[in-house]
């Protein structure tokens, strides 16, 4: 393990450090340029000390600058894209620019480098060009601040040079350090002109991301390393069942210094746990593995849900199959058995019925766990009525602050929430659970302290993607569909944080099934909400992992209905130019028309998702046992502008081994609403002998306002689910419609 960074230098205090201390902790200068961009109250403009205003950019007197920027790293390498256009900007090169993780902020919308809410690919998306217009301002006020040093105010004379303002009438040169101080006496601009495209030397370039070498030597600060002074470890024991409350609270073991009751937050209820429910027990004690040991031991009572006997996987699925035959339109209710209307065009029953060939097709998936590589942990340092400082590796660090201002009641400037790097996100660390529950424990012992959960409590206690049953009615005349129905039966993710539904119902449940650029004749896209109470959350991909499955599974069984290859099916069927792109990309990187390997065969699907378009062709083929081996995957994006082609590259990369992961192996079963995979060894992963060679094609476009921009992280899983399946059948003729292929599977395998 290791000592705090000097990022983290404030750790030890008391109280919220002032802005001035937070910049000489992040860059060991308290002078220079200091940029907030977005509202800030008149008093945070005239008392910059001691003013809680989101801080992005700092030029120090010895020329050193740092970038905060809001997004959380979970390895995804978005705060290097986003510092990247920054610099773009600023004319500096990113190799000498310290990029920090910002801070939360109230205000709304976030300013410029406050921590915002790391989900749904949308960091590069929503902020690529917010950042540039505040990059571009920047570099202009320290401009002005040359200008009036030199004595020349024609701007006209002036260029950049890696942060050294340049006058090219009379050579004169002044660095950013050196100006910075006066730069930060002028307004902000309201608008700069940006570099032009051509003259771009960072975006579209893959730039070196400065998180890599320090996760390489060890030296990155994840959540589970942090330490402060004084602190102890505790560690979670929650109720096996869901929905279970505490009878009583046991007796605290010899050794321990206490056990904590902890309560479900409103931030955290989801399903069975309810708001104020007593569902876990916290064993605190000097080190980790005396608390592991005692809650471990731990024998607490519990009481259960008088439902309890009904959930279980078995009826889940029975109850979503019911449900893709039945259920109650909506008329103004969120009610479980509800029937949205996603879509409707045209009369899609009235035309299978006339088709020649008409299918009925059935799809399932269960629950799938994060399992993020760094379980679920965070420290609080609590003072009573002063003051409480919090680290957790969080994509939320913003739901972080107001939680801990509703559970302490402490006002925001008395409150520090310090974003560590992440072990893995993938949508688990957008949740508050295991923060509350840090929290809980450091108010009732008055120290700091280490919350943690074990593996087998972060595997059966988690927010898991959604279980679903999809039907898609599909009828065909000659090599066309003219008539397509399709209903998946899902949990509402929104619904359990409280959201009601519009008459579309859950954008989660049924994104990437609707405004397919398919040419159906009619069609009609329905959601209809599942009953199950298991709590579900955001996972990589969410709803288009599940609908890409079944819809491009149906795509691939209409294709061998008609008789025709599944990639010429496809490229007939669609209208969309990108989409037809990509998965020729797709297709002709993986040379789909030349027979492969004896023993092996292709399978091809594309979908879209945050903006982002793309395509996957899977080569497979069996083992001694019969079971499936993924030799090679080639897969294609669109995803508008690319600012890092390294980075694209490897979120790709591993989106497909994620995505390989769920399909082969990846579900949660429950008995009696208790999950049954409680650690690795019943939730198989793929190995590193076992990983196929992944190549990737991007397609680049223009960088300008008008063409969109699209999200990575997420996009190398919907496609691969369908694309084995599609192989797989190609292979051996048979279709698999239920996933995981290998349920049985463990790591002993």
């Amino acid at each position: 393990m290791h000592n705090i960074s000097s990022l983290m230098s404030s750790a030890s205090t008391l109280s919220k450090p002032s802005r001035r201390d937070f910049l000489a902790s992040s860059t060991a200068m308290a002078t220079g340029l200091v940029v907030g961009f977005g509202s800030a109250p008149p008093e945070a403009q005239a008392a910059v000390s001691n003013t809680q205003v989101t801080l992005w950019l700092n030029v120090a007197d010895d020329n050193s600058i740092t970038l905060a920027v809001g997004t959380a790293d979970m390895g995804q390498g978005s705060a290097q894209a986003l510092a990247s256009a920054l610099c773009e900007e600023l004319m500096v090169d990113p190799a000498r620019v310290k990029v920090v993780t910002g801070k939360p902020n109230l205000t709304v919308p976030a300013p410029i480098g406050a921590s915002i809410t790391t989900a749904g690919s949308g960091m590069i998306k929503n902020y690529f060009w917010k950042v540039r217009d505040a990059g571009a301002a920047a570099r202009e006020m320290l401009i002005s601040a040359a200008m009036t040093s030199i004595g020349d105010t024609n701007r006209s004379n002036y260029s950049v040079v890696n942060g050294v303002v340049i006058n090219g009438s009379n050579g004169q040169q002044r660095t950013y350090g050196q100006v910075a101080t006066g730069a930060a006496l002028l307004p902000v601009p309201s608008s700069a002109e940006l570099v032009p495209s051509a003259s771009l030397k960072y975006i579209g370039k893959s730039v070196p991301r400065q998180d890599i070498p320090l996760k390489v030597d060890g030296s990155a600060i994840y959540g589970i390393d942090v330490r402060v002074p004084n602190m102890v470890y505790a560690v979670i024991k929650h109720c096996p069942t869901y929905g279970g409350v505490l009878s009583s609270t046991p007796t605290k073991p010899a050794g321990a210094l206490a056990v904590v009751a902890t309560r479900v937050v409103a931030a955290a209820a989801r399903g069975l746990d309810a708001v104020g429910n007593v569902n876990a027990v916290a064993v605190v004690a000097t080190n980790t593995w005396d608390a592991m040991r005692m809650a471990r031991g731990l024998k607490p009572t519990w009481t259960l849900p008088s439902n309890v006997a009904t959930l279980n996987t078995t009826q889940f699925k029975a109850d979503a199959l019911n449900l893709l035959r039945t259920g109650v339109p909506y008329a103004g209710s969120n009610v479980p058995g509800t029937l949205y209307t996603v879509e409707s065009v045209g009369t899609p029953v009235t035309n299978i019925s006339a088709s020649l060939k008409k299918l009925d097709l059935t799809y399932t998936l269960p629950y799938v766990s994060h399992a993020c590589m760094e379980v679920l942990n965070c420290t609080v340092n609590y003072v009573a009525g002063v003051s409480c400082e919090i680290w957790a590796p969080t994509q939320a660090a913003k739901s972080v602050l107001t939680l801990a201002i509703a559970l302490t009641g402490l006002a925001a400037d008395k409150i520090t929430v310090n974003t560590t790097f992440l072990g893995g996100g993938l949508g688990r660390k957008i949740e508050m659970d295991f923060i509350s529950q840090a929290i809980q424990v450091a108010m009732a012992i008055n120290r700091p302290v280490k919350l943690m959960w074990p593996r087998e409590e972060d595997f059966t206690h988690d927010f898991y993607r959604p279980m679903a049953a999809v039907r898609v009615q599909a009828g065909l005349t000659g090599a066309y569909i003219n008539g397509w129905v399709y209903r998946n039966v899902s949990p509402s993710i929104l619904s359990q944080r409280g959201s009601t539904l519009t008459a579309k119902g859950d954008s989660q449940a049924y994104e990437a099934s609707q405004d397919l650029p398919y040419n159906f004749g009619a069609r009609l896209t329905e959601y209809v909400m599942h009953g199950s109470p298991i709590p579900v959350g955001f996972w990589r991909s969410v709803g288009a992992s599940i609908n890409t499955f079944a819809v491009e599974s149906a795509i691939d069984e209409a294709a061998t209905a008609a008789g025709v290859d599944s990639y010429l099916f496809r490229r007939n069927q669609l209208s969309d130019p990108r989409w037809i792109a990509v998965l020729e990309a797709a297709a002709n990187a993986s040379s789909w028309s030349s027979v492969g390997p004896a023993g092996t065969a292709k399978g091809i699907a594309i979908g879209a998702a945050f903006n982002s378009i793309s395509a996957q062709v899977v080569e497979v083929k069996t083992n001694a046992n019969g079971k499936p081996i993924v030799t090679r995957v080639w897969i294609a994006i669109d995803c508008g502008i690319c600012v890092n082609p390294d980075q694209v590259k490897a979120q790709l990369m591993g989106g497909v081994i994620h995505g390989m992961n769920a399909a082969l192996y990846g579900q949660q079963t429950f008995i009696k609403g208790a999950a049954q995979a409680a650690n690795f060894n019943k939730n198989r992963v793929t190995l590193l002998n076992e990983a196929p060679e992944v190549n990737v094609t991007i397609i680049a476009g223009g960088i300008d306002r008008n063409r969109s921009i699209g999200g990575v992280g997420e996009l190398g899983v919907p496609t691969f689910a369908p694309a084995l399946a599609n192989a797989w059948f190609k292979l051996t003729k048979v279709r698999v419609r239920d996933l995981p292929f290998l349920p049985a599977s463990t790591m002993s395998d």
